[in-house]
């Protein structure tokens, strides 16, 4: 393999940031590349250069590691970006939670959508098509791997917007295929296969097999689902009861997309979005003893560190893939619909199964979805074109259309005044609306 330069921008989240470099010093095939670290909060960034400098000592990977607070030093030479970004996050998801749950919308998850979803965008669309055009420029040739949310709307504005190759990269399918596996199945998560072609946090399994026998596992689930704790994923539950098949990756992600989905949930599921700021120091703290020198380095301690405690994700196959030809399966990606889900919008960013090769990613054709399945989707698809458009042009009239069409949005009154209380609150991050 020919020397290999990558970048993570965001590189200061430690949930992301921490699993994303495990992941590639633990890959012997990627010891010795060039790492590049790009995080605006300088303080952040030099937390995660100590702590990365003490895994490559450890682990003796022999990474050439260089950190900077501007991306545009980094790029140059750039084969793979790998790109993970917020901005206030949890000062702003509160306020995608609360204000229009106050307005009557529902108590939502406020992150991909529904009115949450909305301004989630507003404020992710334009520095993510920034990096996009910085690479343009810088490195023209290497991939943008996103793990930011909003994921698929996120890339359908790169995908519109920019010129860059770029993919989407979320565990949702793989949790959904952890859940099935020991939560409904007692197996272990490799020996079941599942396709769930969908959209982002809303995709749906339509097939699920034994990954020895082949034998189809539906019939099982659908037997033994029944048996499961009756409040563990009740709206997922209520889905394959409905529709006939089970959605994912959990109740919070999909009753974002489903006007009644909400009303499934616990009141307190998103109570931990609130409150967060707390255990955001304490794992600060934590990770800063690590990074300078106390504290063990196994995947136990690491992985109480990260989002879904450190599962591994599809990450590393997508970049080991790009560069050395392998070929290797996903159980999902992000990318615009070439016919993938032939009954929903073409060019639309779809989550389907994909093999990765070198330098192209071969999407799998799932066919159609149920007609019901497929409209649920449909209008999600319709409304992340409303919602990138005025996350670029800064028009209110296109915003208040994607709130009007809103499934989790009562009404035109409700959204009206959901648009007009958020602007001013979250105005700061959304100049694009001046």
């Amino acid at each position: 393999m020919k020397p290999v330069k990558i970048v993570l921008i965001g590189a200061g989240s430690h949930s992301f940031g921490l699993m994303v470099v495990r992941d590639l010093m633990k890959c012997p095939e990627l010891h010795g590349i060039q790492l590049a670290l790009v995080d605006i909060a300088e303080d952040k960034l030099d937390r995660m250069t100590r702590l990365v400098n003490r895994l490559n000592h450890t682990w003796n990977a022999g990474f050439e590691i260089t950190s900077t607070t501007d991306r545009c030093e980094a790029l140059p030479g750039a084969d793979i970006v790998v790109v993970a970004i917020e901005r206030r996050r949890y000062e702003m998801w509160r306020l995608d939670i609360e204000i229009p749950r106050r307005h009557g919308a529902g108590n939502l998850y406020g992150e991909n959508g529904g009115p949450g979803g909305l301004f989630h965008t507003l404020r992710q669309v334009p520095p993510t098509l920034e990096i996009g055009r910085d690479m343009e420029r810088l490195c023209p040739n290497a991939w943008f791997i996103n793990m930011s949310n909003p994921e698929s709307r996120l890339c359908l504005a790169l995908h519109r917007y920019t010129k860059v190759k770029k993919v989407g990269v979320c565990l949702g399918a793989y949790i959904t295929q952890n859940n099935l596996a020991r939560m409904v199945l007692g197996l272990r998560q490799e020996d079941i296969d599942i396709k769930a072609p969908g959209i982002n946090h809303c995709h749906w399994v339509m097939d699920i097999r034994h990954t020895r026998t082949g034998e189809d596992l539906y019939p099982e689930v659908r037997k033994k689902i029944e048996d499961v704790d009756p409040n563990w994923e009740p709206l997922s539950r209520e889905c394959l009861r409905r529709f006939g098949y089970y959605p994912g990756p959990g109740d919070s992600h999909v009753a974002e997309y489903l006007s009644w989905g909400w009303k499934f949930m616990p009141a307190d599921y998103n109570e931990w979005v609130l409150k967060a700021d707390a255990a955001e120091k304490d794992r600060e703290v934590r990770l800063n003893a690590i990074a300078n020198g106390d504290g063990s380095l196994d995947d136990s301690e690491l992985g109480a560190l990260m989002i879904e405690g450190g599962l591994r994700w599809q990450t590393l196959d997508i970049i080991l893939s790009l560069l050395d030809n392998g070929n290797r399966y996903v159980l999902s990606l992000n990318v615009p619909n070439d016919g993938y889900i032939s009954n929903l919008k073409r060019a639309a960013i779809v989550e389907i199964p994909a093999i990765v090769g070198a330098d192209r990613i071969y999407g799998l054709g799932m066919g159609e979805l149920p007609t019901s399945i497929a409209a649920i989707l449909e209008l999600q698809l319709r409304i992340m074109d409303l919602v990138i458009e005025a996350a670029v042009t800064g028009d209110r009239k296109t915003a208040l259309e994607a709130l009007i069409i809103d499934p989790c949005v009562p009404d035109p009154t409700t959204a009206e005044k959901i648009l007009d209380e958020m602007l001013i609150a979250e105005a700061e991050l959304l100049p694009q609306f001046q």
